[in-house]
């Protein structure tokens, strides 16, 4: 009778381990993708930051228009800055989470619409891989811009 005790309990034992181990499993991947959410608000902080210190660089109608309003250093400001937006976006996209892009669908499409200008130009879109500009166009197919 005691050897019957003494392997439920060593059974017990076991299973509540293995269940420890994989509660364990589950809240880490919760705050791993937890984590990747306070790194993205983190990083378009700064990017919308850097188009507060530099307004003109968001305004709609100066982006629309990039090559001929801004000139010499602040052209170089400006494709460096829409650089930055999209590969944000693009790093987004990679991520492959739908959560992910639900969450961030509208800052995309805002974006986009903002300096799609930019992304047209033959020599930027070279930059992007083909899946990733198709997901930017079918993403944004039928909707009109919020400017």
């Amino acid at each position: 009778m005691l050897e019957i005790i003494n392997v439920i309990l060593g059974s017990t034992s076991t299973l509540l381990s293995a269940i420890a181990i994989y509660l364990y499993i589950i809240l880490w991947k919760k705050d791993k993708e937890d984590g990747s959410y306070d790194v993205f608000d983190g990083f378009y902080k700064d990017i919308l930051f850097k188009g507060m210190e530099h307004p003109e660089m968001r305004n709609p109608e100066n982006t629309a228009d990039y090559k001929q309003k801004f000139q010499g250093d602040e052209r170089i400001r400006y494709e460096t800055y829409a650089f930055l937006v999209f590969n944000f976006c693009e790093t987004l996209y990679d991520r492959g989470n739908k959560q992910l892009m639900y969450t961030w669908q509208d800052v995309i499409f805002v974006e986009y619409f903002l300096h799609r200008n930019w992304l047209e130009q033959p020599e930027n879109k070279q930059k992007y891989k083909k899946e990733y500009l198709d997901f930017l166009e079918n993403m944004t197919a039928g909707r009109n811009s919020r400017y």
